[in-house]
């Protein structure tokens, strides 16, 4: 995992409030799992488990599921962007976070050799046939019987109308700069397909429905929801605005807004997708 040959690939921001946002985001995803950070049925408590978190971010999802395995468990998170891990002496020893691309094949060592492999909201950086050769890639790494879990979002389902101009607006220009660049809105729809094509078994979906501002009945979570995707806007203005064709500085703000005041007042929705399988058993 020579740290020099892997090219970033992420289109989004490298700052504070991207990393902010994924971490509002971790506990938005956990409190519509009921608390869960898996769904596949691996025993957690198993000695000597292994877990593969790739793209990991800071290695939040990880530190966080450390809190509830065996001390003997080890835990490895991968991502291309080491900078922003979670300094050392602030995270569980077990704990081991590396450089890693998502469209790289990995190193002979991880493959067949974890209990679990999970990845989430990252599929979308890159075309559909990137997209199903890493997820071919990071099934590699699960052991025989073990279980792959991936996360995935929809930027195309949102309730729409006259209520909702400022969100609809917002989703549009997200899409349309997404696939500007040959990304993909709208992975979590595919997952089930592209683990099929990666030779899981035992194939489960479910999707789940974030409630954002006003619409949520869960007021924490409705607040939770809209910070993400006011950070997300951030992101987006300074990764576009004054560029050609698309919003200016001052319409991003306009926009911001708008959009702040309609999620308070009228709320939405969205959703994000949910996989997860199992490798067969050798013999």
């Amino acid at each position: 995992m020579a740290e020099s040959t892997i090219e970033d690939t992420y289109r989004g921001p490298r700052h504070q409030g991207e990393y902010d946002r994924l971490r509002i985001q971790h506990e938005l995803a956990k409190t519509a799992m009921q608390g869960k950070l898996l769904y596949s049925p691996v025993d957690l408590t198993q000695p000597n488990l292994r877990v593969l978190d790739s793209a990991t971010g800071e290695g939040t999802w990880l530190i966080d599921l450390a809190q509830s395995v065996p001390a003997s468990a080890s835990l490895f998170g991968t991502d291309i962007a080491p900078q922003h891990f979670m300094a050392q002496d602030q995270r569980p020893s077990n704990v081991h976070l590396s450089h890693h691309s998502i469209f790289e094949p990995w190193p002979a060592e991880y493959q067949d050799s974890f209990d679990v492999v999970h990845q989430r909201f990252v599929l979308t950086v890159g075309s559909d046939e990137a997209a199903q050769e890493a997820v071919k890639h990071l099934f590699a790494c699960a052991k025989p019987g073990g279980f792959i879990e991936l996360h995935e979002g929809d930027m195309l389902s949102i309730q729409e109308g006259p209520d909702h101009v400022a969100f609809m607006k917002f989703r549009d220009i997200m899409v349309n700069a997404w696939k500007a660049i040959g990304h993909q809105p709208n992975p979590g729809s595919f997952l089930a397909q592209w683990l099929k094509g990666a030779g899981a078994i035992d194939i489960q979906q479910d999707r789940q429905t974030i409630k954002v501002g006003a619409a949520a009945d869960d007021k924490e979570q409705g607040e939770r929801a809209l910070a993400v995707l006011l950070h997300l806007l951030d992101g987006m203005k300074k990764m576009l605005s004054d560029k050609p064709g698309q919003p200016t500085s001052s319409e991003f703000d306009d926009l911001r807004r708008e959009l702040e005041h309609e999620l308070r007042t009228v709320g939405n929705v969205y959703y994000y997708h949910l996989a997860w399988a199992k490798k067969a058993t050798v013999g």
